[in-house]
């Protein structure tokens, strides 16, 4: 009875704190320590108006380079610090208004804004249709021979050389010009699927053995998998969900189908052969590097499958199903506080070295993290970088273990951006989302080390061993078994296959079982799960960024940590920064190869299936020892 006193009274103490930091006003001193510190970007509304001023001002002169980038060098590379300097602005604009919308979604005045930045959008996109063609018409040993010959043009060479492998695919400036007339219309599909599943969703309401009655949103079963001990309250919520789902399941058919042939359209328009074809080959990914990860992950589930029979005889259950999959293993509950986290974080990464650290104090200097939640502000998690100014990180806090791990993997983001934007000239400041993705699994492995090294008790050890078991069960396998459905279910719509409902949905089942077994249960609506996987709808081929991600910070992770002596290990982690401060100056697969992971081979994939052999072992060993198997 003590002990509970003692966390619900920690647990109050904890909201208590948690509301008054929420309930904090700008002239507080300690209000920026959790609230994004906006006016870093601009002033106010006045000083962002006079910079979408200027940028309206500056949409009619890209007519006026027009039939001359092909004159002299000296004129392109003023074309380009021209366009360069109004992307920096506009993404300013963007940004601004954007995070702005993300911690106040129900202020009309920012929706506003954003549409005033798309009118400026859709009016450069036409006055820049005859930049790709002006560009193709002049010769690669002209653009080569003033490279060459000058500097400051020569700084855009892997652009150019990525432009001119292209060629190919660059459509005329009449066709892009229509195709910019379109561009609202064929959008139409993804938004109908985003109000469907959001404006219009009704989540059907369930009540819980202990007579509560919740609704069975995404949410809320989230909650429920993890905390109720109850097997029947946590399928109940489940079966609830999937027929909200399966309900509308020939609409979403219709939408997905629309989405996917639309995809094919632009793929063919551009001389595609396939639809991956054409999202691989703007960052001059082979094929292997996607085929290799489908190949490896889904015909190498021994460990997966094993882990399924142990959580199912650890919590002593006669079926399994695919509601279980969240439930602790061992009765270990611990809160972590945005201020303990962020210390955490700091110690995990110690080990990356001066400069790295450096930056990470100055990612969480005040103003620069949007902690908890509130009214209004969207869900997730995410890290924004504007160039010039600093990142910025969402969260929304509630104490969890995951929050730490998403804290770490923001800030991988951020320090990525830093990184980049401290070594590149601007135009290689992005990266590709398989760096990208990289970098923040790779701080999430760092502190899951750090965190098992750690561990005060066997519980707490089992919690850390689920948690990254899970880390490759989620991001590695699920992510693999998506870009497998998403593979297949696109080469139906290229080979004119019809597509239904049904035909999708036995599609999912049928590699939903070779990655899972038979060991999960399945409702009746379970194979109509698809629709609320949102990438398949907001994203072309994005999924696989994931699990190739993960591969690669495995990889370095393992390079670092495992080498065979200090001076190996040091190398290791200065070819791993040197990726980071790269950015897109090359192509990612080139980055990543420079860095020692080589995508061309199975070996970053069979690295991960080997780790997760190895981890469920451990995990079966210290089951054993806590008595639960």
């Amino acid at each position: 009875m003590k002990k509970v006193t003692i966390l619900l009274l920690a647990f109050f103490a904890c909201g208590f704190l948690a509301n008054a930091q929420k309930d904090l006003t700008p002239e507080d001193k300690d209000y920026y320590k959790y609230n994004w510190k906006l006016t870093d970007v601009y002033a106010d509304w006045d000083d962002w108006q006079k910079d979408l001023d200027y940028m309206n001002a500056q949409v009619p002169k890209y007519l006026e380079y027009k039939g001359k980038l092909g004159t002299s060098p000296e004129l392109l590379l003023e074309f380009q610090k021209f366009s360069e300097k109004n992307s920096q602005v506009s993404s300013r604009l963007y940004v601004y208004a954007s995070l702005s919308q993300d911690i106040d979604g129900k202020n009309p005045i920012y929706s506003s804004k954003l549409q005033e930045l798309q009118t400026m959008w859709v009016g450069m996109s036409r006055n820049t249709t005859w930049v790709e063609t002006e560009l193709a018409s002049i010769p690669k040993e002209t653009m080569d021979k003033w490279m060459d010959e000058n500097e400051e043009l020569a700084i855009y060479r892997h652009s150019y050389d990525s432009f001119y492998r292209q060629l190919e695919h660059i459509l005329d400036e009449e066709t892009q010009r229509i195709s910019t007339y379109y561009s609202k219309a064929l959008s139409a599909a993804s938004k109908i699927y985003g109000t469907l599943s959001t404006a219009d969703m009704e989540f059907h309401k369930v009540t819980l053995s202990d007579g509560e009655e919740v609704v069975a949103s995404p949410a809320n079963a989230s909650r429920i998998y993890a905390t109720n001990k109850n097997q029947e309250d946590r399928k109940l919520v489940s079966e609830a969900m999937a027929e909200a789902y399966a309900k509308n399941k020939h609409t979403y058919a219709e939408i997905i189908n629309g989405i996917y042939q639309n995809r094919w359209a632009n793929a063919q328009l551009q001389g595609y052969e396939s639809c991956l074809d054409a999202v691989l080959q703007s960052n001059n990914i082979p094929m292997d590097v996607y085929m290799n990860l489908i190949d490896v992950a889904g015909n190498n589930t021994e460990a997966l499958f094993k882990y399924r029979q142990l959580r199912k005889k650890a919590l002593g259950l006669e079926k399994y199903y695919g509601s279980d999959y969240a439930l602790e293993l061992v009765d270990f509950e611990k809160t972590y506080s945005y201020d303990e986290a962020m210390e955490l974080v700091k110690e995990c990464l110690k080990p990356m070295g001066d400069e790295y650290n450096e930056l990470l104090a100055n990612a969480m200097q005040a103003g620069w993290v949007d902690v908890y939640e509130k009214e209004g502000k969207r869900g997730g998690a995410y890290s924004w970088s504007i160039y010039g100014v600093h990142p910025f990180i969402l969260m929304n806090w509630a104490d969890t273990r995951d929050n730490v791990f998403t804290l770490a993997h923001e800030f991988g983001h951020s320090i990525h951006s830093m990184l980049a934007n401290k070594y590149q000239h601007y135009t290689y400041t992005n990266y590709a989302s398989m760096v990208a993705e990289t970098a923040a699994t790779f701080n999430e492995k760092m502190l899951l080390d750090y965190l098992i090294k750690n561990a005060k008790s066997p519980e707490e050890k089992v919690t850390l061993l689920v948690q990254a078991i899970d880390n490759i069960s989620g991001t590695f396998y699920r992510q693999a078994q998506f870009a497998e459905f998403e593979y297949k279910l696109y080469s139906m719509v290229e080979n004119n296959e019809p597509l239904n409902a049904d035909i999708i949905a036995n599609l999912y089942s049928e590699i939903d079982k070779k990655y899972n077994g038979d060991i999960i249960e399945r409702s009746e609506n379970y194979a109509y799960s698809w629709p609320r996987v949102h990438h398949f709808y907001n994203y072309n081929y994005y999924v696989y960024n994931y699990a190739v991600s993960f591969s690669c910070s495995s990889s370095l992770f393992n390079q670092i940590k495992q080498a065979d002596s200090k001076k190996d290990a040091k190398e290791a982690q200065k070819k791993y920064l040197t990726l980071l401060k790269s950015g897109d100056n090359d192509y990612p697969v080139e980055l990543l190869k420079k860095a020692g992971v080589d995508l061309n081979t199975k070996e970053p994939y069979l690295a991960v299936v080997n780790r997760m052999t190895e981890l469920v072992d451990q995990l079966e060993t210290a089951l054993k020892e806590v008595g639960k198997i």
